[in-house]
């Protein structure tokens, strides 16, 4: 999340919220199952015949699991939304809009400043559900791939974009 607007806050701050969201502990493998299968509409083991006991990667958002699909033997990461993230974040962003309004009304009582607060949180939120919708993320993926390939001339180093796997992608 923090980098949506590095610009806006200072290095201090970066580095501090960094830390914090650098120690997020990990959510329950059983509950990565469940929201899974709930999206995927079947059972786990009819979609992978490997799925992870234990995240590899854990952070605000999401946490990511290796696994294998059963009907294509190919090795994929699965990325799991935290249960909870849209309502947490959605009510976050509803009390940090009410107490931007109450401290725009200060800022222009008492200075000159003219900074849009409710613009910089609007452009922080939908940067946020952008992030929050793993749909969307996988087609930016395949789209960044496309072009990438198309302009690649064969020289040099080369920038790697595992495709995603489209019918098993959701929001």
């Amino acid at each position: 999340m923090i980098m949506l607007r590095p610009d806006v806050l200072p290095p201090a701050v970066m580095a501090e919220l960094a830390r914090v969201q650098d120690k997020i502990a990990p959510f329950s493998t059983e509950e990565a199952r469940a929201m899974v299968e709930k999206d995927l509409g079947r059972p786990i083991d009819e979609v992978f015949s490997e799925f992870g006991d234990e995240p590899v990667g854990a952070a605000s958002l999401a946490q990511v699991y290796r696994a294998r699909v059963r009907a294509t033997g190919q090795e994929v990461a699965v990325k799991v939304q935290r249960p909870g993230a849209l309502s947490t974040i959605s009510k976050d962003l509803y009390v940090m809009r009410r107490a931007v309004g109450v401290y725009e009304r200060i800022v222009k009582r008492f200075t000159a400043q003219t900074t849009d607060y409710q613009q910089l949180l609007s452009t922080f939120a939908e940067g946020l559900y952008t992030e929050l919708d793993f749909r969307n993320e996988a087609l930016n993926a395949s789209r960044m791939r496309e072009l990438l390939d198309a302009s690649d001339s064969g020289a040099g180093a080369r920038v790697v974009i595992p495709a995603p796997l489209l019918e098993l992608t959701t929001r």
